[in-house]
């Protein structure tokens, strides 16, 4: 017990958290949404937006329905795919709620990088926002499996802990693939080889993937959900050996209780909090050359398309340290 206890103090300002995202509205008047989904919907924004900027500075530009629809895809994929998995109405095809939501928020978005086109800066924004996306991320995931205990999903889904898995991976990664596959922040959508299928994606590449079925693991697994009651029972019987129990009651089923449903969601969010930190360590900061047997580390960061003289000056010196290290 003194171990569920010990997690659960480390994991309330993640629990606060994510209770704050889902019972606060932006205003409760004048735009009476939840935080949760309105900051999903301004980081996928800007996301979007980057994509849109780095694919299409040499193309024609987007239309607005072209844009709204490549938005709306990379919001929603997820949802609409796993609740028609489950067989579900998804919330965003019979109310108007999500659709003034995420549409106002975006042009909002969109005027502000307009204004300030600067401020799209993907390695910096990363590196702020990752906390951000991963409470945003697994708040998505814990909600969708929330909708396996309902009478109308199929008594073989809710059992199954493939499912769980795929739900947490398409909810997770859904909508980023849908619109990459897509290509659609592009004025021509077409079809091509999912991102995570493509050569040299690594771990890094694929992690909205498996790092979705990741938390599904976590939660599912910590609260005891029936699903996954093999697995907790030989997870206790390893946590209760004499080996790993020297100072604890070798026996005890309640030494390691199920965790409610906010402390489960809690520490997948840590873990997978942890997983996009070196995600966003590797993909902008972090550069290896090998040389005379020698690996060098360098501040990295994608080059923009537009260049601004401070980003010009960091990018010369980056080009200078490969330079004296060849």
């Amino acid at each position: 017990m003194e171990l569920a206890l010990s997690a659960a103090n480390y994991l309330s300002p993640i629990a606060d958290a994510l209770y704050y995202l889902n019972n606060t509205k932006v205003h409760p008047v004048w735009f009476p949404f939840a935080l949760a989904p309105t900051l999903h919907a301004a980081r996928v924004s800007i996301i979007f937006q980057a994509n849109v900027r780095q694919r299409g500075a040499s193309g024609a530009p987007l239309s607005w329905g072209t844009h709204i629809a490549g938005f709306l895809l990379m919001s929603w994929g997820g949802g609409l795919l796993s609740h028609f998995m489950l067989g579900l109405p998804p919330p965003m095809l019979y109310s108007f709620g999500p659709a003034l939501n995420y549409v106002s928020v975006n042009l909002i978005v969109m005027l502000i990088l307009t204004i300030l086109p600067d401020l799209l800066y993907p390695p910096v924004l990363d590196t702020i926002l990752w906390p951000l996306d991963a409470l945003l991320r697994t708040n998505a995931v814990v909600s969708t499996l929330g909708l396996l205990s309902s009478h109308k999903v199929h008594p073989e889904y809710q059992n199954s802990p493939l499912t769980h898995l795929i739900i947490g991976a398409i909810v997770s990664s859904g909508g980023g693939l849908t619109v990459a596959t897509m290509s659609a922040w592009t004025p021509n959508w077409a079809l091509s080889t999912p991102p995570v299928l493509r050569a040299g994606a690594g771990w890094a590449g694929t992690l909205d993937v498996w790092g979705g079925s990741l938390v599904a693991l976590i939660y599912s697994s910590t609260t005891n959900h029936p699903a996954f009651a093999p697995l907790h029972t030989y997870t206790t019987l390893i946590l209760s050996s004499p080996l790993l129990s020297v100072t604890r009651k070798p026996h005890a089923d309640a030494d390691f209780p199920p965790l409610t449903s906010l402390g489960a969601a809690s520490l997948s969010a840590a873990v997978l909090g942890i997983l996009f930190a070196a995600r966003t360590i590797k993909t902008h900061w972090l550069i290896s050359s090998q040389s005379g047997g020698t690996t060098v580390r360098a501040v990295h960061s994608k080059v923009p398309q537009t260049l601004t003289p401070h980003k010009v000056g960091h990018l010369g010196a980056v080009k200078r340290a490969k330079k004296k290290t060849s």
